[in-house]
């Protein structure tokens, strides 16, 4: 038999083929089993996936309609759809900061290990154009909750000899993947290349901002493959025309896109009235009052989906078919913004739910449509995902002297009910690079219990009793199943933290 197969256009067949031995190969296997029994057949070509990571800023799992958690969310209806789609994760754990979470995307391992545990510094850059006179106010950029002497430690950057993701899918050159980046970077500085890290660090193609946030979403200095360009416009526009073009300029090629999103970071601001899913109008652009925060916030998420939309609706059907889409957010919502059931002070920037519990919603082939997981998930484990949805294994493809934290869920993809591979989840944050991991904020949890330590203090919560963290389980005498779940999980974190 000769022929070409997509995932997608020709899962039929492929499942036709795998039936051809005894049903229970397809039970065992499930659909990517199927493919992979397909393609092994002599003559038989097929076309590899593409892949899509999308990664939103500052948003926890209480700004998606989809999540049922806020009162008032934003209307994101291609997010909404792509749950409609795919499978959502209810217990998918990021950073709770953005350069960590970054991090690990790109090396599967945690951040006591690549020394990132804070937003990495920025290096220098030439001045941004003027702002146009046409652009909505935005507001000023203000630290929040981090003191000038946590603010003045080094905030190290992705060492180059990091193992990183689009490094191990070059390690198959036989698969023939195209690789870019666009939009946010943020894990680059003066000694790993600044400006050109993205391709350093292995990406056929970068075009976005290096650092972490844009000097203003309406003029901005604009990294092209190590050349500043500076820029007028809006910057999430701008970066979806430039996935587009490059999409566009892939042919049959299999590609692997990271677009990361500014919004919702500060400066907040009232995006163009044409990427608004809701009536604004009673918000004056030109003015920046402190109580339409939230407000503003809601409306640069609308405008994130309205371009996930436009970007999601350039694909070919047939290439669609063909592509996994993953959606996550990279920390949660920041404090100022934060809505029910979440509440500043435990928020981004902190290792409370409201900190690391985000979206993440995956569509594409032989994903199962509407799924919710309950499984536990890393950040970290993103890396070992993407590796297996190209059909490759991750201790085959990660040198053995490289230790790594990533556990694939794409089982999870296609059966949503399955038992979750891992057993606990952890997150943590330190200033000063390897430096601070001694006196880190850390939280570890496993299916119903969680153990953190923030600001020196160890506090221990029931997540089925307490989703939200008010109740401190360790401000009372703990019962002989609560003592056993402490016990357990604070031995996996020092072991854990031992194995660095």
């Amino acid at each position: 038999m000769v022929g070409e197969f997509t995932l997608g256009s020709l899962r039929t067949t492929i499942k036709e083929i795998c039936l051809l031995p005894p049903v229970a190969i397809l039970a065992r296997l499930g659909v990517l089993g199927c493919f992979i029994a397909a393609t092994s057949l002599p003559g038989v070509a097929y076309s590899a996936p593409n892949i899509l990571l999308i990664i939103g800023d500052d948003m926890g799992v209480e700004t998606l309609a989809s999540y049922g958690l806020g009162e008032n969310p934003p209307k994101t209806d291609a997010l909404d759809e792509m749950a409609r789609q795919g499978v959502r994760f209810k217990n998918f754990w990021a950073q709770p900061v953005c350069s960590p979470t970054r991090a690990t995307l790109m090396t599967g391992r945690y951040g006591f290990r690549t020394g990132i545990g804070r937003p990495v510094g920025d290096g220098r850059m030439p001045p941004p154009p003027e702002i146009p006179a046409w652009a909505p106010a935005e507001s000023p950029i203000v630290p929040g909750g981090v003191s000038a002497a946590d603010r003045a430690l080094p905030r190290p950057f992705l060492l180059p000899g990091e193992f990183t993701l689009p490094r191990a899918l070059k390690t198959k050159p036989d698969l023939k993947y195209s690789t870019a980046a666009i939009g946010k970077w943020h894990l680059a500085g003066e000694g790993n290349g600044w400006i050109d890290h993205p391709n350093l660090a292995g990406f056929d193609h970068f075009a976005g901002l290096i650092g972490g946030r844009p000097e203003s979403y309406f003029a901005w200095n604009k990294v092209v493959n190590g050349e500043v360009i500076g820029k007028v416009g809006y910057t999430p526009a701008d970066k979806v025309d430039d996935a587009i073009r490059w999409l566009g300029a892939q042919g049959e090629s299999p590609w692997f896109l990271w677009f990361a999103f500014n919004l919702g970071h500060t400066p907040l601001h009232l995006p163009p009235e044409e990427y608004l899913r809701s009536d604004y109008s009673a918000i004056d652009s030109g003015e920046m009052p402190q109580e339409n925060g939230q407000a503003l916030f809601t409306a640069m998420i609308e405008a994130m989906d309205t371009q996930i939309d436009r970007l999601l609706a350039t694909l070919d059907p047939t290439v669609r078919e063909n592509t996994y889409v993953i959606f996550m957010g990279d920390n949660g919502t920041y404090g100022p913004t934060v809505s029910a059931p979440f509440r500043r002070g435990y928020a981004k920037g902190t290792i409370y739910e409201g900190g690391v519990n985000v979206p993440l919603i995956v569509t594409g082939p032989g994903i199962e449509r509407g799924g919710v997981s309950e499984a536990l998930v890393n950040s970290t484990d993103i890396f070992a995902t993407i590796l297996e949805m190209a059909g490759m294994d991750l201790d085959e493809v990660v040198p053995d002297e490289i230790r790594h934290d990533s556990v694939s869920f794409l089982a999870s993809l296609s059966n949503p009910d399955a038992p979750s591979r891992r057993d606990w989840i952890y997150a943590d944050e330190f200033f000063g690079g390897f430096e601070g991991i001694q006196t880190a904020d850390y939280a570890m949890r496993a299916e119903r219990y969680k153990l953190l330590r923030f600001e020196g203090r160890e506090e221990f919560y029931d997540l089925h009793a307490d989703p939200y963290e008010y109740d401190d389980l360790l401000r009372g005498e703990l019962s002989a199943e609560q003592r056993a779940a402490y016990d357990t999980l604070k031995a996996e974190i020092l072991l854990l933290r031992r194995s660095q």
